[in-house]
């Protein structure tokens, strides 16, 4: 009787997780897993260690910690600083990924004018300068197999000239795709996909394009607060299904959330392959504000968890954000990120 009421329930938050209803929260507020500072925060595994990244602006820092819930420091390398590569301004969400037998960080930055051309973001202004022109996602790879080892800057990554953040990686029958953040009207960030022909590389046709391709702007109410947004794409893959989370509304608006696509074609370079939630799926609640900029930690006992940043206090002025972790449940193979049954 037990295992049928817990599906229940379960089906119960997917219907609901799928029509943006909202949520019986359990009242309890979560303890972060970071106090000090936690923007865009990524956790990974690897060979029974356990590593942490997050935004710190003026380079990138890896760092060893006791386990995916405990940010205690066991030893930490900054392997990147700003400044260096034509990179002239803060960097952001960083992650790490690991391809073949190398490790490839992702991140996003300003760059110098006389290093990149400028992005294909429309004109909001013709008499203001603006930097995000020459904000671009860049790509590290490791010299080595080892992650505390030396990186080297290899490209900067601008899909049929789009200046972008927040770019991650997305792998699917053996292809390799970048999706990323990138400015299709005056503060409209939308979601992009393009395929790669290596972890640093665009690929191109005949013509030079890369054929980059839309799947999400922002549309729907949830997605307009502050300013109308959506970044932060991570990839979430549960078996055969794939779906790329996101982060919807202004940062700091206070109504910053997430919203998800799920893969219904083979195609993920058709936008029509893609389905968008009707509401956000995880959002403000249970004294936290501002939850947004998730990343996937694949446990290597099977588990997955949202990595996430968060405020407990609704003045986004008033502290910093700190780093969450949650296991998530799923119904079959649909993620059910809202559900606080496994709390």
């Amino acid at each position: 009787m037990q295992a049928f009421m817990r599906v229940i329930s379960l089906l119960i938050a997917a219907l609901m997780q799928f029509a943006g209803l909202p949520f019986a929260l359990n009242g309890v507020t979560p303890e972060p897993i970071d106090f000090d500072d936690g923007g865009d925060p990524v956790i990974v595994e690897d060979g029974g260690d356990t590593y942490y990244t997050f935004t710190t602006g003026g380079g990138i820092d890896i760092r060893k910690i006791t386990a995916y819930n405990d940010t205690t420091l066991i030893e930490q390398k900054t392997v990147y600083w700003a400044g260096n590569d034509g990179i002239t301004g803060s960097i952001w969400a960083p992650e790490i990924h690991k391809i073949g037998d190398r490790w490839y960080i992702v991140a996003c930055a300003e760059f110098n004018e006389d290093a990149v051309p400028k992005g294909t973001m429309p004109e909001r202004n013709s008499e203001e300068p603006h930097s995000d022109y020459y904000r671009y996602g860049f790509v590290l790879e490791s010299k080595t197999e080892d992650i505390f080892g030396e990186y080297e800057f290899k490209a900067y990554l601008a899909p049929d000239g789009l200046n972008n953040i927040d770019g991650t990686y997305l792998q699917k029958d053996g292809k390799l795709y970048y999706v990323c953040s990138a400015y299709v009207d005056v503060a409209h960030q939308c979601i992009y996909i393009a395929e790669m022909e290596n972890p640093y590389t665009l690929k191109t046709d005949e013509n030079g394009k890369n054929n980059a391709v839309m799947l999400s702007r922002p549309q729907r109410s949830w997605e307009k607060h502050g300013w109308w947004v959506n970044e932060g794409p991570a990839v979430l893959y549960k078996n055969d299904a794939v779906y790329i989370v996101y982060s919807a509304s202004g940062y700091s608006s206070g109504e910053y959330c997430l919203g998800m696509l799920t893969l219904k074609g083979d195609n993920v370079m058709k936008k029509s392959s893609w389905s968008k939630s009707l509401g956000k799926v995880f959002g403000k609640g249970n004294g936290l504000y501002h939850t947004g900029h998730c990343s996937f930690l694949y446990r290597e006992n099977g588990d997955i968890y949202m990595v996430y940043h968060a405020t407990d206090n609704p003045d986004f002025s008033a502290k910093r954000r700190c780093t969450y972790i949650k296991k998530l449940e799923f119904l079959g193979d649909y993620p059910l990120l809202n559900d606080d049954l496994s709390n």
